[in-house]
């Protein structure tokens, strides 16, 4: 196994495999594994049998070894790219170190050379990169649009601890072998405290119901429907102010999808904790915004800032509740 990760273009994936782990144990529980790897088109029951073909060891946690070797089998093509992608990183590195001890000593000439090759390096990458996203987001949109019939991963599972140690690994492992989460009273109350928060938003929006309770109202179907998600992140201390960016910046952009109707951010005093509300249309349009690189992104960036998987739970309410369909955005903090 140890050969396979020296081999050109693997440490891309000892990159990723660092990212995935979040408790730094040195190995990828499901928990870890799914919440990286999860990308709006493979059900959950795929993300299950991709994570246990990758596990040939049968140990319900992946390693480096077992994730380069798979990788290393479907890299076609793309082997040539890892390989010139080390290159290139190990390039720049050199050509930015020396950069910042000559750059100072330089007359204006060499200077302005210095300025317009680095320029231009940015261009050339960016070119590549503009292609590089169009092509992925076509294979994406192609994808969901494949599966629209399906449903896809939605996490609506309690998180597993990821402090370090025997006792939270050996946890992990157990945990990732249940086919369902037991209805112990752990799980009850963190999904009563879900819906109390659900319900918490819900009250903060009783200006703009218009239901009576007093009245029935009769449907044909459930097709007009809203879905309002919240979303649970536990930031480390360390990832609070990068978090606090990457979280406007999805803030600002998820607000400007057609389908949201509503974005609301709660910090705790005292903690890293937020919660993340959203309120969208339809369940077809959260699910398009869930799988639209503007949230992969979010997910992606996540991995480095969060202190385990984040909690998501979502509850559909009928549309005529809704009075006032205009997008808001609401960025709060409990005092």
């Amino acid at each position: 196994m140890a050969s396979i990760e020296k081999e050109k273009g693997m440490s891309i994936f000892l990159d990723v495999f660092r990212r995935a782990d979040k408790n730094d144990d040195n190995c990828l529980s499901w928990d870890e594994f799914r919440s990286f790897f999860t990308d709006g088109v493979l059900t959950s029951s795929e993300l299950d049998t991709l994570f246990h073909e990758i596990d040939t060891h049968n140990t319900t946690n992946i390693d480096t070894g077992e994730l380069c070797t798979y990788f290393s089998k479907h890299l076609g093509p793309y082997r040539e790219i890892f390989a010139a992608l080390e290159d290139i990183n190990s390039s720049v590195s050199t050509a930015l170190q020396t950069t910042a001890t000559e750059y100072p000593e330089k007359n204006f000439q060499d200077q302005f050379c210095v300025r317009f090759l680095l320029k231009e390096v940015q261009t050339q990458l960016a070119a590549l990169l503009g292609t590089i996203g169009a092509a992925s987001d076509h294979l994406e949109e192609e994808a969901v649009k494949n599966r629209s019939g399906q449903t896809q991963v939605h996490f609506d599972e309690p998180p597993v601890s990821t402090k370090a140690g025997w006792l939270a690994r050996r946890a992990k492992r157990q945990l990732s072998t249940q086919t369902s989460i037991p209805f112990d009273s752990a799980s009850m109350n963190a999904f009563f405290t879900q819906v109390n928060r659900l319900q918490e938003m819900l009250d903060k929006l009783e200006n703009r119901v218009t239901l009576d309770p007093v009245d029935e109202e009769i449907v044909k179907d459930d097709s007009n429907m809203l879905m309002l998600v919240a979303r649970k992140l536990c930031v480390l201390e360390s990832e609070d102010k990068p978090f606090r960016s990457t979280l406007r910046t999805y803030v600002e952009a998820a607000a400007k999808n057609d389908g949201c109707l509503n974005l609301s951010v709660r910090s705790y005093s005292g903690t890293s904790n937020f919660v993340l509300y959203e309120m969208w249309d339809s369940e077809e349009s959260w699910k398009n915004h869930f799988g639209s690189n503007v949230s992969k992104a979010f997910r992606h960036s996540n991995v480095d800032h969060l202190e385990k998987p984040e909690e998501m739970s979502n509850l559909a309410i009928p549309a005529s509740w809704i009075s006032d369909s205009s997008p808001t955005c609401v960025i709060s903090g409990t005092a």
